[in-house]
């Protein structure tokens, strides 16, 4: 008997409907092309921020040695809930009352678990006799797309378009498709533009949701990187509109805020009713934050200072991509993010280009969208340096020059 033969009942057949993830197709395309061997590789393909953590976490964390040996609360503790909820009152300048620490918020073991697994507590069998539909930005977050899947619902990617500014057209989503919708993701300044949406979208898309009887999920992780005005958020938007969250849950990160990938940190927070079932789903199967990172997180949240000075480092990463890249290839300042989108007419061959001969990666447009017009854009992280910034940009300017003539 073959001992390699796999057993199709040994796993989830739904796995089957995951596509590989962006990274994975990367390393497939650049697969046995050398950077030059006077290069040191450049990794400007995913968003993980090269700026260091605030100090101030290391003295919290080794003070709270002791407390690696407990089990973390399954839900946050109390102290970070309360700081979370005071930041979110802060940055969006929310009422005291709209939201509190007891009802609309959960600790999540960073943001990607809890936008997936939020899928798999609120989507229903059906949906008005029909299988269920999430609608999704497009160019898209992967995690969305693999928690519909999983989830038992049929993905509805939306067009974000540039003669749309970007912005998702869900209001032009079929009736019938909108009738079976039971969740909508929307990420506000987006992944991988960089375009947050103004109170006409925020107003929009909340009756949109409503009208639907559908959840509206907000990815707001780079919500506080931005280089003019401060994108407005889901709640503030509420707020300007006097209206309720319900139908609302929102999702914060400190991974970007804070330059702390690695702790895996954020929360949800929104309609209580959702939470709820939501927190009922997590006692299950998702673990928390241990102690020692929550104590730290507290105190990031707490924090305003170390925020606004890794803003302007972003702010200036910008600024030298303005001078280097003025209005070609499609550039613009984003309202948010880190991301560069530009138009270099064949994505993933600039993006072959730029690792043989520059040691750079970045990533195909058409890795994260199923759009045909995506497969002309690369996608550029600007997390490192300002140094490695400028030399990065000007060797990307310089080779997509040369590669056009």
């Amino acid at each position: 008997m073959n001992k390699n033969v796999v057993n199709r009942n040994q796993f989830n057949e739904d796995l089957e409907l995951l596509n590989d993830y962006p990274f994975q197709k990367l390393n497939n395309l650049l697969k046995g092309i050398q950077i030059p061997k006077n290069k040191i590789a450049l990794i400007l393909s995913i968003g993980e921020p090269q700026h260091k953590p605030p100090k101030f976490i290391k003295e919290i964390i080794n003070r709270n040695y002791m407390k690696w040996s407990k089990y973390p609360p399954t839900l946050g503790m109390e102290q970070l809930n309360i700081a979370s909820i005071n930041w979110l009152k802060r940055r969006f300048n929310l009422t005291k009352d709209m939201v509190n620490h007891k009802d609309h918020i959960v600790q999540l073991a960073g943001t990607r678990e809890g936008l997936f697994n939020i899928a798999l507590a609120l989507n229903p069998k059906t949906k008005n006799n029909l299988k269920p539909a999430i609608l999704i930005p497009d160019p898209f977050y992967q995690v969305y797309a693999g928690a519909s899947r999983i989830s038992g619902a049929d993905p509805i990617f939306v067009s974000s378009l540039k003669e749309n500014n970007f912005i998702p057209a869900f209001s032009q989503v079929d009736k019938k498709t909108l009738s079976r919708t039971s969740i909508i993701y929307v990420c506000s300044p987006s992944n991988p533009e960089g375009v947050s949406l103004k109170l006409k979208d925020w107003k929009d898309l909340i009756f949109l949701a409503r009208s639907n009887n559908a959840t509206l999920i907000v990815d707001e992780c780079y919500t506080d990187i931005y280089s003019s005005l401060a994108p407005m958020g889901v709640l503030e938007a509420c707020e300007k509109l006097n209206t309720t969250i319900s139908n609302i849950v929102s999702f914060h990160s400190l991974s970007k805020r804070s330059n702390v990938p690695g702790f895996r940190s954020g929360f949800a927070v929104g309609d209580k009713n959702i939470l709820k079932n939501f927190k009922k789903l997590r006692h299950y199967c998702a673990g928390q934050q241990p102690i020692p990172i929550q104590e730290a997180a507290t105190a990031l949240w707490n924090d305003d200072i170390h925020a606004e000075k890794n803003r302007q480092k972003y702010k200036k990463k910008f600024q030298i991509a303005k001078s280097i890249f003025k209005n070609n290839y499609g550039y613009y300042m984003p309202d948010g993010g880190f991301y560069l989108w530009l138009n270099v007419g064949n994505g993933e061959e600039i993006t072959k280009e730029l690792w043989n001969k520059k040691g750079i990666k970045v990533m195909p447009g058409s890795y994260l969208s199923r759009l045909e017009s995506s497969k002309a854009y690369i996608r550029v992280a600007l997390v490192g340096s300002i140094k490695e910034t400028n030399s990065a940009l000007k060797n990307i300017y310089n080779l997509l020059n040369n590669y056009s003539k």
